[in-house]
């Protein structure tokens, strides 16, 4: 048998909005309680009261309240912006890689401000300045790209080492992109960088929210 209490951890582990105003001390759990009533109920297969659900409620916000934030505060160190770039995507193969490898031989693609190269279990993107777009397709022939999008833009943001031990750092950021809505093409990430590949014209709304989050002098 279900118990009443695994149900709405279930309920509330499941729910991030609901998870982050319980960790907050905010939720109205009378409130909560009576809204996943009914699901509570088809979930055990019994009538629950509702003072049970409430109960419950009550015991795991007070343990969650002893918790880690769900939401860190994230303190940012620099932020670091690029223009103009362009993604191409190959697929994986043995030719494809030492194409690849290749560019860092060539003086134009050496000498770029931005080159990154990553290579995924199937697929290698290279993200570069769009005038190298054409020495990137003319290196990889004869095989051609899976997909290659011009007018990018790299917001490369750089934190503390601490931030490798804190859980739900990547997961800070992005909920505070994913509220505006800032649309993510590429996300490319090191120890203490991680950088956000965006259309030209969502570069200016990102900037200002990974702004906001700039360690202030002290």
């Amino acid at each position: 048998m279900i118990k009443v209490s695994d149900i709405v951890k279930e309920m509330i582990y499941s729910s991030e909005p609901e998870l982050t105003t319980m960790s907050r001390g905010s939720l109205n759990l009378s409130a909560y309680a009576k809204r996943i009533h009914p699901e509570v109920e088809r979930k055990a297969r019994k009538p629950v009261q509702l003072g049970t659900i409430v109960v419950a409620l009550s015991r795991l916000a007070n343990e969650i309240s002893h918790e880690d934030p769900l939401l860190p505060r994230i303190e940012l160190d620099s932020i670091a912006v690029k223009s103009n770039l362009a993604e191409i995507t190959f697929n994986k193969t043995p030719a494809n890689k030492q194409r690849a490898q290749k560019l860092f031989t060539e003086k134009e693609f050496a000498q770029a401000d931005f080159l990154t190269i990553t290579y995924g279990a199937s697929e290698i993107s290279i993200f570069a300045p769009m005038p190298l777009v054409k020495p990137v397709l003319k290196n990889f022939k004869p095989a051609a790209p899976k997909l290659h999008l011009d007018n990018l833009a790299a917001l490369t943001v750089q934190f503390g080492e601490q931030y490798i031990e804190t859980p739900n750092m990547y997961f800070a950021l992005l909920r505070a992109m994913a509220v505006r809505k800032v649309n993510i093409v590429e996300l490319i990430s090191t120890f203490t960088e991680l950088t956000f590949l965006v259309k030209q014209a969502d570069l200016n709304e990102l900037f200002h929210l990974m702004n906001s989050l700039m360690k202030q002098a002290r």
